[in-house]
């Protein structure tokens, strides 16, 4: 088959999807950061595509009316990296229905890496979402250029393709920082957001009787953290309500603050006054919590390597441990230690409880420990990588996702 990645966003997920695709025997090339007429002049079986809903619809169409020139319309897999609901912009059931609609009319399936978020948006009446975890590959594929650099983007890419070159993921370095990497090596590293600006910007506030809801949810899910937030709604008597569009995007805007944003605090703050300058913090709304953190920078990424583990404690817009950033820390090598959570089992395997924590106390208690024994930190990355490349291999995952799309 063949396919084309495109859209914006995220893009290290297509370089891994694109490789992938190649070494399942597909034909593939990155789009990015546009779309050329000269990679669209053939038949296209479907296209990758992130960030869909910001495309016009208009263009959508276009393009696989272009397309069909050369075979059939293609299918369209729409890589989903926040909430469904909130990926098509619907507050109302009819906008939800005139969104459905247009997907089936234009053979569009949404590709959700979070189980509750699929739940909830096919509650909600999407009836193209379906659920399969994102998933890791090993390489990513260029070509020689004319100029004797090499191509990564639009360039048709295929197993039999004689200049065809199969680099490592983890080779691949953005913008360097030597001080910012160097500061990062045998610490303990957390790369996110702190408080999320742009959840409560020119927003009203939540109303008091959705607050108490989110806060039942919340405790819920502490309590049983392998629940997704589905399961914990249901659990909590509020399936009738979560059938609402307009309080479901109240309700999870709330929740992402009361449980998700909440969770970093409590972590970052902990780990600070336990581990000290052990632990070494990157990124925007710390100030707020009154917590110092390194500026936004893509730099301390190209050490998580060297860093004595890299810490995750919760995607804002899933409630799963799968997720682009955890996914990134073991494509480029490092020792990934996560919050226990949903999908923690799947992810860590028969190393969950050596490189996960419960509570504040547990993540202090486990890291101490592994400060102080790099041959045991080495073994545990060693065979967790091993691990995750066996278990989330994208060549297991995008047959499943291809047959979804493409029936």
């Amino acid at each position: 088959m063949r396919f084309l990645l495109c859209g914006q966003g995220t893009s290290e997920i297509l370089w891994s999807i694109q490789a992938a695709l190649v070494d399942l025997g597909h034909e593939s090339v990155l789009a990015l950061p546009d779309i050329s007429q000269d990679v669209i002049d053939r038949r296209i079986d479907a296209l990758f595509v992130l960030n869909l809903f910001e495309i016009p619809r208009p263009t959508v169409e276009m393009l696989r009316a272009y397309v069909a020139q050369y075979g059939a319309r293609p299918a369209v897999i729409h890589i989903c990296l926040k909430n469904p609901l909130e990926e098509i912009g619907a507050a109302t059931e009819e906008q939800i229905r005139d969104a459905d609609r247009w997907m089936v009319d234009n053979d569009i399936s949404m590709w959700c890496m979070c189980q509750g978020s699929a739940e909830q948006a096919v509650r909600l009446g999407l009836s193209r979402v379906f659920h399969e975890p994102m998933g890791v590959h090993r390489w990513i594929c260029t070509a020689p250029a004319a100029d004797g650099s090499v191509d990564l983007y639009k360039r048709w890419m295929a197993p039999d393709m004689p200049a065809l070159q199969r680099r490592p993921y983890a080779a691949m370095k953005g913008p360097s920082d030597p001080d910012a990497e160097a500061s990062v090596r045998d610490r303990f590293l957390y790369v996110g957001q702190g408080w999320p600006e742009h959840l409560e910007t020119g927003r009203a506030p939540v109303a008091p009787a959705i607050q108490r809801d989110v806060e039942t949810v919340a405790e819920a899910m502490r309590e049983r953290p392998a629940l997704h937030r589905v399961q914990a709604m249901d659990s909590c008597g509020l399936t009738g309500r979560s059938a609402d569009p307009a309080w479901t995007l109240e309700f999870n805007r709330a929740f992402t603050i009361a449980f998700a944003v909440e969770n970093r605090r409590r972590f970052a703050t902990t780990l600070r006054r336990g581990l000290g300058e052990g632990f070494s913090l990157w990124g925007n709304g710390w100030k707020r919590f009154g917590i110092d953190a390194g500026p936004v920078s893509p730099a301390p990424r190209n050490a998580y390597p060297t860093a004595a583990a890299c810490l995750d404690f919760g995607s804002l817009a899933y409630d799963t441990a799968i997720f682009p950033r955890t996914l990134e820390i073991v494509k480029r090598g490092g020792l990934l230690v996560s919050w226990r959570h949903a999908d923690t089992a799947r992810l860590f395997a028969p190393h969950e409880n050596e490189l996960t924590f419960a509570s504040e106390d547990d993540a202090v208690s486990l890291l101490s420990a592994l400060a102080g024994d790099a041959d045991r930190r080495a073994r545990l990355r060693s065979a967790h990588l091993e691990h995750c490349f066996d278990a989330l291999a994208l060549t297991a995952i995008l047959p499943r996702v291809i047959g979804h799309a493409c029936r």
